[in-house]
């Protein structure tokens, strides 16, 4: 797929098979809706009858889900052909295409209800003429597809160029990727670690998102479901309960937007639809911000450094006067030299940017 697109394909099987007609065609089964339509030898009017109407009306699409994906199908071996006939496809459609009764094609791609077949259309009266060309073609091709669509399922969330480009697994935080069904589409190394902890906030063994606290999953998705729908790209927050545990998780949730992917006939398959991205943090999971950095910046001691690092996790002053063991007024000294270094006027903008720091370090 990364050397063909789907014109060249299609240009290539319709110079092998003249005056056939040549399809492919994206579908939903359970709903009958075409999802994606490409073909040559049809006119434009032929081309949105059958995309508005017409497509779910053809038995050989909807037969075609009950063979295996890369195996040859012809369609008198799924329906009888004298039967389908007196059907609608045929009698209103495909009859006023011309003399294409006969087909033979292969289902390339499949997920879920959804199937991208690949198909000729040729006249009964050739059909020992064409179906042993078709089958060697087709068959040869199918596994061609079958490893293409392999790596473009497995490149759609990879580390390089592509949508997450490496960055989002080598985040030192738990990020999942979750459609409306709290489907996992992808997770980096700290989300895997996370779900799979017999202590964590989660319960997933197959690949969908459960909370293990049964109001907190049904918060969850609550939350997924109205970032999807908002019309803007809210981001949102959770707490998620451990009764098991001292720890709090929060969950905060955004839109994932997909920009400056070309659209291919097969992602109206591959693509789960929107997706959100679930960044969890634990409560007690600490900040840092290296110390050299701190003493190249500002100029900060040693001591000085320890009393920033220990603001930044949430520590009062009182509370690292006692891990220490020094007094209050040690401390207020310290503080006011670091605030004096960081051009900081209060604690509170003196922690505000110390977390400004530490997310820029991630």
């Amino acid at each position: 797929m990364g050397r063909s697109n789907w014109d060249s394909i299609l240009d290539i099987l319709a110079a092998s098979f003249p005056g056939c007609l040549v399809t492919a065609s994206g579908d939903d089964i359970a709903s009958g809706a075409n999802l994606a339509f490409a073909q040559r030898g049809l006119t434009p009017p032929a081309v949105a009858s059958y995309i508005a109407t017409y497509a779910a009306l053809n038995p050989v699409t909807r037969r075609a889900a009950e063979v295996a994906t890369h195996q040859l199908f012809h369609d008198d071996q799924l329906v009888d052909r004298a039967e389908a006939a007196q059907g609608r496809f045929h009698r209103e459609w495909l009859s006023q295409q011309g003399d294409f009764a006969a087909s033979s094609g292969v289902v390339v791609l499949r997920e879920g209800a959804r199937q991208l077949a690949v198909t000729i259309h040729y006249s009964p009266q050739r059909q020992a003429e064409l179906r042993p060309r078709i089958a060697g073609i087709l068959g040869e091709a199918a596994q061609h597809f079958g490893r293409a669509f392999e790596i473009v399922g497995r490149s759609r969330f990879a580390d390089g160029r592509g949508y997450l480009e490496g960055v989002v697994a080598d985040l030192p935080f738990t990020v999942f990727f979750v459609d409306a069904n709290m489907r996992i589409h992808y997770s980096n190394f700290h989300a895997e670690s996370l779900r799979r902890q017999h202590e964590g906030p989660f319960s997933s063994a197959d690949g969908v998102l459960r909370a293990t606290d049964e109001r907190s999953d049904a918060s969850l998705r609550n939350l997924v479901l109205k970032v999807i729908s908002s019309r803007r790209t809210p981001t949102s927050v959770l707490q998620l309960s451990e009764p098991s545990n001292d720890e709090r998780y929060f969950a905060i949730a955004r839109l994932a937007v997909r920009g400056g992917q070309h659209y291919q006939l097969h992602d109206a398959i591959l693509d789960p639809g929107p997706l959100v991205m679930l960044v969890v943090h634990g409560s007690l999971e600490m900040s840092s911000l290296p110390t050299d950095l701190l003493w190249r910046a500002f100029s900060l001691t040693e001591s000085e450094a320890r009393l920033a690092e220990a603001l930044l996790n949430g520590d009062t002053l009182a509370d690292f006067a006692r891990e220490r063991e020094v007094s209050k007024q040690t401390l207020r000294n310290q503080l006011v030299g670091v605030m004096r270094k960081t051009g900081t006027r209060r604690q509170s903008e003196l922690v505000s940017l110390l977390t400004r720091l530490a997310l820029t370090c991630l």
